[in-house]
């Protein structure tokens, strides 16, 4: 089963946008990741320091849950701010009990929701995503 964890670091200070008084700001959802994987966090191989730099001089929240074990319902989540039963992305959940076995996904995020890139542009931000968003 994957497991997807949500690592958000706000840059402050100097790194506002344009000015604006805005903090910039970058979500990392990234798969199969242990909080313990990340120098910051006490990796001893050090095998992140860019992560553990830009973690070192922002700020870092720790505490949060993954809305499903699975990637796509996962981002389907982050992107909507819905669990995936509400966002129309979930899985059956009929082969839970191995991991290995694949899931079937059944629906899909509606053509009518408001995502947060959506949102944060309305606000004056720019967006980037980056990886497998499908």
């Amino acid at each position: 089963m994957t497991t997807n964890y949500v690592v958000i670091i706000f840059l402050l200070g100097y790194v506002c946008v344009a000015n604006s008084g805005r903090p910039n700001f970058i979500i990392m959802l990234m798969d199969d990741m242990g909080w313990g994987d990340l120098g910051v966090f006490g990796e001893p191989s050090k095998e992140t320091p860019h992560l553990d730099r830009m973690a070192a001089e922002g700020m870092v929240f720790t505490d949060f849950y993954s809305a499903n074990p699975l990637c796509s319902p996962s981002r389907a989540a982050l992107l909507t701010g819905r669990l995936p039963i509400r966002n129309g992305f979930y899985t059956t959940n009929a082969h839970a009990r191995n991991a290995y076995t694949p899931q079937v996904i059944m629906g899909g995020i509606a053509d009518n929701e408001v995502l947060l890139p959506e949102l944060l542009h309305k606000a004056g931000y720019r967006n980037k995503i980056i990886g497998k968003w499908y």
